[in-house]
């Protein structure tokens, strides 16, 4: 039945009126649930956000349903209703029947249809499909909004060859500009292989050309079947997204000389426009939608003979499992997402991921101020990273370039660090320490702030992020101020100058 046979006002905000069927999605505090409506036989898909788990406030979560409400386009999964059930929340949402892209993506490649390093989805399909995402953003952004999560994953099909937008993970990611970087939640659920630089850095405000950067990504995603650098541990997407070049087909191509070949320049050249560093370089949708590449688009029908119809449809897929996540620095769903949580409650649970993940360097010294200098040694984990987290001095991986007029790169300096932040009862502390080029690496360092209370867990990204910068090329005042996450949920005004809510890392040689 369509949508006009239940108005939004009809929907019912009883639970019982709603019969869960099957698993569609999830993330580390939410999942989402295919159900039918029975008043009217309607099938819908209701997300379950953990209110307890996911640390929002009531006022918070009512933004985000406004926002979701005045959503009305027909690249946007439409918004129907929502209730608290419990201490979760629900969202009652239009269901696609298509499932994901990255759903047909995963059968394609499971079934032999297609050879990865081949390229998994036509370039038609690829522009017929973006072109629709594009418009959806092209809605977003006009109307002051930003999605913040645009992927495979997060791009749904419909029977009917329909394209739409949506957000399958912890909580709504759609926010207004004036409410970026406002009360940001204790737990950031997504992957860092999607995340434009300026959000990573976290140096200044960021805008809509953040969706672009997404968008580029998840071309290249269409197109091979991953996102760049997914293989790597968060820290390690971190890094080699600020130091090297932006990515390219080829970064998936795993050294395949022969790779992606089918693809055309044209469609190249769009994504090399998305994927430039400088948000300011960017286009926007409106921009985007005029390049030549998406002149290849074809219809709703085309979609549905050469896409949709080569994948079961959701109602015929078995449930998927959601893995726990294992350490701070990160793990991956099975739908290829990273998951950050805050552990402070579970610290008397070990865990051997998170060990692994910092690698053996000379302890680094610290001296706390502001009253009497003491020092403080950070503990020294003497392990060695497994396989499959890649140390970056080792990965075969091209190591970034220097800009044009860079100095040189010497192997052997000890840089001479201090981060100034305030602590948990707002006093000014310098923490200095060294860092070896040659033996010392970022998330080593970072990871050792962090497991001797230095530094918070929200922080490790944004900290390592600006450690990764002045390592590589200092500014000329020495100086870098950031933004700190774990103060986004301070009732205090936040400060620059006064370093409320901010920290500064300063270059001492």
């Amino acid at each position: 039945m369509a949508q006009t046979a239940t108005t939004r006002a009809a929907w019912s905000n009883n639970q019982e009126d709603y019969e869960l069927q099957e698993t569609i999605g999830y993330g580390a505090t939410a999942v989402v649930i295919a159900a039918t409506y029975l008043p009217s036989g309607e099938k819908v898909a209701i997300k379950r956000i953990d209110l307890e788990k996911c640390g929002a406030d009531i006022d918070e979560m009512r933004k985000e349903i406004q926002t979701m409400s005045r959503c009305n386009h027909e690249n946007v999964v439409n918004y129907y209703t929502s209730f608290i059930v419990k201490q979760e929340l629900w969202i009652v949402m239009k269901l696609l029947d298509g499932g994901s892209v990255l759903d047909i993506i995963k059968h394609m490649i499971r079934s032999g249809q297609v050879d990865p390093l081949q390229g998994v989805l036509d370039e038609v399909v690829i522009a017929t499909i973006l072109r629709e995402v594009l418009k959806g953003l092209e809605y977003f952004h006009k109307n002051g909004q930003i999605h913040r999560d645009v992927k495979a994953g997060n791009i749904l099909l419909g029977g009917d060859g329909s394209v739409q937008l949506a957000d399958f993970g912890v909580s709504s990611t759609v926010v207004e500009y004036t409410e970026r970087g406002q009360k940001l939640r204790n737990t950031f659920v997504g992957t860092p292989c999607w995340m434009a630089p300026e959000v990573m850095e976290q140096a200044g405000g960021y805008n809509n050309k953040v969706d672009i950067w997404s968008f580029g990504i998840t071309a290249i995603e269409l197109a091979t079947g991953t996102a760049p650098y997914a293989q790597f541990p968060a820290m390690k997407v971190l890094m080699l997204t600020l130091e090297g070049e932006p990515p390219t087909l080829e970064t998936c191509a795993n050294g395949e000389r022969e790779a992606y070949k089918k693809y055309s320049k044209q469609f190249r050249k769009m994504i090399a426009l998305c994927l430039q560093k400088e948000h300011i370089q960017r286009p926007d949708a409106t921009e985007l939608l005029k390049n030549q590449f998406f002149k290849k688009a074809k219809t709703k029908e085309y979609l549905i003979e050469y896409l949709i119809n080569k994948a079961p449809k959701v109602s015929e897929r078995r449930n998927k499992t959601r893995r726990k996540p294992q350490s701070n620095d990160g793990t991956r769903d099975e739908s290829g997402d990273w998951e950050f949580e805050d552990t402070e409650d579970e610290a008397t649970e070990p865990s051997t991921e998170s060990t692994n993940a910092t690698s053996a360097t000379t302890p680094a010294t610290t001296t706390v101020t502001p009253s009497e200098p003491a020092k403080k040694e950070v503990p020294n984990t003497q392990t060695t990273a497994p396989a499959a987290t890649p140390n970056p001095s080792t990965t075969s991986q091209p190591a970034p370039t220097n800009p044009p007029d860079a100095t040189p790169v010497n192997e052997d300096k000890v840089f001479d660090l201090t981060l100034r932040l305030r602590s948990a009862t707002k006093e000014l502390n310098d923490i200095r320490f060294e860092f070896n080029r040659k033996t010392d690496s970022v998330e080593g360092v970072s990871q050792e702030l962090m497991s001797a209370g230095l530094i918070d867990g929200q922080d490790l990204l944004i900290v390592g992020a600006n450690m990764n910068k002045m390592i590589a090329s200092p500014p000329e005042n020495k100086q870098l101020t950031f933004a700190l996450k774990s103060a986004q949920d301070d009732s205090a005004e936040r400060d620059e100058k006064t370093l409320i809510g901010y920290a500064m890392l300063t270059l001492n040689n």
